[in-house]
């Protein structure tokens, strides 16, 4: 297989490289660095109904975009859309930065959204198509370093910055870092050469039906049991919307000439067991970040500063599991590294259900280890996987169903699983009611675990270490679904077959002009 990168040179290469590796840092660093300049923001804008929707609507944005972006990349060119990706990311930072309300703020994290939805496919299949094979390793661990980075630093720069500075440069701070990756890609990535081919055809229809399906679903489930109860109109409206555009799309699909998610990707039984196993990896993921932060402070005692400590060896061991995923991959098949990916993760949530709650700081930062490293394993298998069984034609959309289907799998994991821990700790404080000295009002006041928190400080000792007994012993039922879900991934797992890496014929790749 000729590699993309031919026709660069070393140096022009590792530019191009340590361009593509920034953008993802920073669309990365999107998502988080707000956190802790929130409070801050929203005491200047004066808008807390519309706090969650600062990060809610990035998310959507982003998801909604992703697969859309991989199949017009895939007709057009990387070119394009990447350049057309940055330019949104960056004027959505610029208007984030001015933004004078809070519904400005999130109309325009919204665009700096949709720009991100088209950096992250294209960034992605570019990566993965211009590393040398010889390089791989070094790329590989580059790569889920910077990705794992991002999340770990950014609350700490979030705050750094709003502290020292102020929170709109907590936006402004994308602006340099984008024009040097405009510069750099602008120079040195070349535009598809269409001339003398047939005019593409554009799914205009599938586009939008799955556009507005994403969008439906995972609104319905971002709000559902939250902003809304999950039997109210709203939700179910959400929910039968989603659902209706999603079977009229698939319908779709098989007439289209282009079809905007082709179904002949899933006929490798390594791209549809890989997508299986990384939306059940988006489950579990983003059900351990939401929640064992919330596990550590409301049942084992800790504070703001102890949840950032627990997962901090998550995300570094993210990295070791992404280096050491680089060496499974040339010995062992796809199936054995997808399976391996979850025997770590589920054996390190399984672990976190028997945890005692006076356990040590030392055995939880283990546990925490033993996830990430799972995660970084399925992470970069994940990505080899599907960018190295597509064919060039697909590779874009290919490689945008990755996130997408991790995306996916996080808003669901993390919808079902505050279900579950959310109707276990109301049926726990009914039973605990008389001990508690709790009302009925009082009892719905603390229906769901953040309520729990915050009335921590002004109780009783005795009646709090009860409400911490009984978050943990939710939290901790809670999370027999991610284990569940682990086990899920083993069958995934064995759907990939014992195809590996260099097995399978690959279509040639194109050179850096048809980029």
């Amino acid at each position: 297989m000729t590699n993309a990168s031919g026709g660069l040179s070393r140096p022009h290469l590792n530019w191009m490289m340590a361009a593509l590796l920034v953008c993802i840092f920073l669309t990365q660093l999107d998502q988080t660095i707000v956190s802790t300049a929130l409070p801050t923001i929203v005491a200047k804008l004066d808008g807390f109904e519309q706090m969650s929707w600062v990060f809610t609507v990035y998310m959507l944005a982003s998801t909604v975009m992703m697969p859309i972006a991989g199949k017009l990349s895939d007709i057009y060119g990387r070119k394009t859309f990447f350049i057309l990706g940055l330019a949104l990311f960056m004027i959505g930072s610029a208007l984030c930065g001015m933004a004078g309300s809070m519904m400005q703020l999130v109309l325009f994290r919204g665009i700096q959204g949709i720009g991100a939805g088209f950096l992250l496919p294209v960034t992605f299949t570019l990566v993965f198509s211009i590393m040398p094979r010889e390089r791989a390793g070094i790329y590989h661990t580059l790569y889920m370093s910077v990705f794992a980075l991002s999340s770990v630093v950014g609350p700490a720069l979030g705050a750094l910055i709003t502290e020292h500075l102020n929170w709109r440069w907590n936006f402004y701070i994308n602006l340099p870092f984008g024009v040097l990756i405009f510069v750099i890609m602008n120079r040195l990535l070349k535009k598809t050469d269409t001339s003398g081919k047939a005019k593409p055809s554009v799914d205009y229809l599938g586009a939008t039906l799955l556009a507005i399906a994403t969008l439906s679903i995972l609104l319905g489930m971002e709000l559902g049991g939250k902003e809304y109860a999950w039997s109210s109109w709203r939700i179910v409206g959400l929910l039968a919307v989603g659902a209706a555009s999603a079977a009229v799309f698939l319908v779709v699909q098989t007439r289209a000439k282009e079809p905007i998610l082709p179904f002949e990707l899933f006929r490798s039984k390594v791209i549809s067991g890989t997508l299986m196993a990384t939306f059940i990896q988006g489950i579990m993921m983003y059900g351990a970040l939401v929640y064992i932060p919330l596990f550590v402070q409301g049942s084992l005692g800790g504070d703001v500063g102890d949840s950032g400590s627990a997962l901090t060896p998550l995300m570094f061991s993210v990295v070791i599991g992404a280096s050491f995923s680089s060496a499974l991959i040339k010995r062992w098949s796809w199936r054995f590294n997808i399976a391996v990916s979850m025997v770590f993760t589920g054996a390190g949530l399984l672990m976190v259900v028997y945890m005692p709650l006076d356990a040590s700081p030392w055995l939880l930062r283990f546990i925490m280890a033993l996830i990430g490293m799972g995660i970084g394993i399925m992470m970069m298998v994940g990505q080899m996987a599907v960018s190295m069984s597509a064919e060039e034609k697909i590779k874009g959309v290919a490689t945008s169903t990755v996130g997408f289907s991790r995306a996916i799998g996080g808003v669901f994991g993390t919808a079902v699983l505050a279900s579950i821990i959310n109707g276990r700790l109301s049926s726990t404080l009914r039973e605990q009611a008389d001990e508690l000295n709790l009302s009925t009002e009082g009892l719905a006041q603390l229906a769901n675990p953040q309520a729990v928190l915050q009335a921590d400080s002004g109780l009783p000792a005795e009646t709090t270490a009860v409400l911490q007994d009984a978050l943990g012993q939710s939290v901790q039922f809670g999370f027999w679904f991610l284990v569940a879900a682990a086990v899920l991934g083993l069958f995934a797992a064995m759907w990939t077959g014992p195809e590996k890496q260099g097995t399978k014929v690959q279509s040639e790749a194109v050179t850096p002009t048809m980029l």
